[in-house]
């Protein structure tokens, strides 16, 4: 016999999670106990919120990510990460402790049954998750969690919500059904294929379009799909732009790689989108505001072509050119085929749309260090092995825009729910990935500084993990984007300004390096301090507060 906890532990375990993330609290001490003697460890990160940060950009870099916290508010504390991961489409195991099932409406210790004046929290993460469980007894405990994992990857991935009351974690339950559940895992769904007519039409309309332009979303780089993806643009002489979620899947200093559309996109890549392209073939792309700047019209029509896994974002936007519902990998690799099945020597690329459309440069004199010197300059320090987790806000569409990929799919952004602090401590669940995976690297998070202090306790969590983390501050002494939107209102966005705040003091508090920098040459005295030694360091950048990223069409 097992325990409900060793079995939920043994069953997370043989399902490929290595790693899990929270806070303790009396009610799931001995899911914590079962998973350190099944070796899956659990940091313990300094808030709740961080821990679900950390969880899903763990698993954006291919693995299971994995939540473990306390009842009531522990479980509702980590509800922004799963809400960033169900709109990015991550997959995550999601384990909150509840009260006893005998306490419900009995008001126990931070309950959150729902009954009484009790949040539900079953209910308040059904809102955001592919589905939410409360088992009332240890066999639909082990039950809840082996159809969990199931569809976390199930057709479009996504976070899985169990409430687990604290008196299964101690309840016996037979270990002959946990291996029948861990051993009977079930087959995957089917995989929509598009018709083999329908490929041959699309590879027609590539081959006979005199600018064809390959538009690459989240749904590419979740699906594996990214080599197809570039072999379909070789062989149809494609340029290829992508959505902000999709940067770093591509390298960006190739020719036909125009970088990311959107708002703060590159001009190239928008205006090959807008007005360049005869023919854009858009795969797993959500078709939202940002990525559009704002719905234009003339995005629609007859030049488009989209293919998307979810039958629903089909539905959504643009809806009048061809939809082809089909998994992205499945799509673009038959597309390929039939591509180089007539590939004439490959048609020559259209026009060098980035000598046509160059990236604004930094002015040659400014009072202060310039937003987009510090993305040349951190370009220039990142290796092949490092990865980069830009956070939200400002510092991110500098970002977006100015800092050179160089492809592996080691960019991570959290563009759906758009949760500032995110960056700052998922950049640690980034650094457990690669070593877990085998594939060790530094990890770098640019931020702002009013998005860093969102998530800077987690500084400290990195100190205890010896993490090799180095976080860039963009710091204007504002919050940006907002106090430019101020301004264009034509008020002062006072209100927005943050306090003088000695980042270095703060970041040294924890144990971390920490340096300030308000030249060129600083930050790259200071990168090169970062990259010399191991674990966790904070780079205070003071920048130009006037300058603003420029938004396309304005």
């Amino acid at each position: 016999m097992l325990t409900g906890a060793e079995a939920v532990a043994r069953l997370l375990r043989k399902a490929g999670v290595r790693r899990a993330y929270g806070v303790p609290g009396q009610r799931v001490l001995p899911l914590f106990a079962a998973l350190a003697e099944e070796n899956v460890p659990v940091v313990v990160t300094r808030h709740e919120q961080g821990a679900s940060f950390m969880a899903d950009v763990y698993a954006r870099l291919g693995g299971m990510g994995c939540i473990v916290t306390t009842s009531g508010p522990g479980g509702i504390n980590a509800l922004a990460g799963v809400a960033s991961a169900f709109m990015d489409s991550v997959p995550l195991i999601v384990l909150t402790a509840q009260a006893e099932v005998a306490e419900f409406g009995r008001y126990g210790i931070q309950e959150g049954s729902g009954l009484g004046r009790t949040p539900d929290v079953r209910q308040i993460f059904a809102a955001t998750t592919k589905a939410s469980f409360q088992p009332r007894t240890v066999d639909k405990l082990v039950d809840a969690v082996a159809e969990a994992l199931a569809l976390a990857v199930r057709g479009r991935p996504g976070p899985v919500h169990i409430d687990v009351p604290s008196d299964l974690l101690t309840d016996k339950v037979a270990a002959g059904l946990v291996e029948e559940l861990a051993a009977g895992a079930p087959a995957p769904a089917a995989v929509p294929e598009p018709a083999a007519e329908l490929i041959r039409e699309v590879a027609g309309r590539i081959r006979s379009a005199k600018s064809p332009l390959l538009l690459i979303g989240n749904g590419v780089v979740r699906g594996g799909a990214v080599t197809a993806a570039q072999q379909v643009a070789r062989h149809g002489s494609m340029w290829i732009a992508h959505s902000f979620l999709a940067k770093g899947a591509f390298d960006e200093t190739n020719a036909a790689v125009l970088g990311p559309v959107g708002v703060f996109g590159t001009e190239a890549a928008n205006r090959a989108l807008h007005d360049e392209a005869d023919l854009v073939v858009a795969v797993g792309v959500a078709f939202s505001y940002l990525t559009t700047s704002g719905w234009p019209a003339r995005l629609g029509g007859g030049r488009l072509i989209r293919c998307d896994l979810d039958q629903r974002e089909l539905g959504t936007n643009y809806t009048d050119g061809v939809n082809i519902h089909a998994d992205a990998r499945v799509f673009l690799e038959s597309l390929a085929t039939e591509l180089a099945t007539s590939d004439e020597g490959n048609a020559p690329l259209g026009p060098d749309l980035k000598a046509r459309y160059p990236d604004l440069r930094a002015p040659e004199e400014s009072a202060a260090l310039h937003p987009i010197r510090v993305c040349d300059v951190v370009g220039e320090w990142i290796a092949e092995n490092t990865t980069v987790v830009a956070d939200v806000g400002q510092n991110a569409y500098w970002v977006e825009r100015h800092l050179k990929t160089r492809g592996g799919g080691r960019f991570i952004i959290n563009g759906g729910l758009g949760a500032m602090g995110h960056g700052v401590a998922g950049c640690l669940g980034a650094w457990h990935a690669g070593q877990d995976a085998g594939r060790p690297g530094p990890v770098l998070c640019t931020t702002g500084d009013g998005g860093f202090m969102m998530g800077a306790l987690e500084v400290s969590t990195a100190v205890s993990e010896g993490a090799d983390v180095t976080w860039i501050i963009f710091n204007n002494g504002t919050l940006g984007t907002q106090k430019e939107w101020y301004v264009r209102q034509g008020a002062s966005g006072s209100e927005m300004d943050l306090p003088d705040t000695d980042y270095v003091a703060l970041a040294s508090a924890m144990g971390a390096r920490a340096f300030r920098a308000t030249t060129e040459e600083e930050l790259r005295e200071a990168l090169g301090s970062a990259g010399a030694h191991s674990g966790p360091t904070v780079i205070d950048v003071v920048i130009d507060p006037v300058p603003a990223p420029t938004v396309f069409g304005s």
